[in-house]
């Protein structure tokens, strides 16, 4: 008799423990809610400001300074003056008034 309350004792502490080992702890997070905003693109216009661009141009004949010009355009932007102002020393090449070097 006493074997057997040993052993009924020993088989209700372990459904006790065996109870307490499968039951399960849920922990619960605050859920994070994420809102979709609407987002607006703006879109840059970017005006130029045109700026004067030139080429000072200087004749000579026989070592001697014989004239002299100006030439101006407006430009928007560095690259375009840089662009226009090869493009004076081109045709000045094809006219035969500039030389190199």
């Amino acid at each position: 008799m006493k074997k057997l309350f040993v052993g009924a004792a020993i088989v209700v502490a372990g459904l006790a423990s065996a109870k307490n080992s499968v039951e399960s702890k849920v922990e619960t997070k605050p859920k994070t809610e994420f809102k979709a905003e609407a987002k607006t693109e703006a879109k840059l216009e970017v005006k130029y400001v045109k700026q004067t661009c030139g080429v000072q141009i200087t004749y000579y004949s026989g070592g001697q300074v014989v004239g002299s010009q100006l030439v101006t355009s407006e430009q928007e932007t560095l690259s375009d003056c840089q662009k226009w102002q090869n493009g004076v020393r081109f045709a000045l090449q094809i006219a035969g008034y500039w030389t190199v070097g």
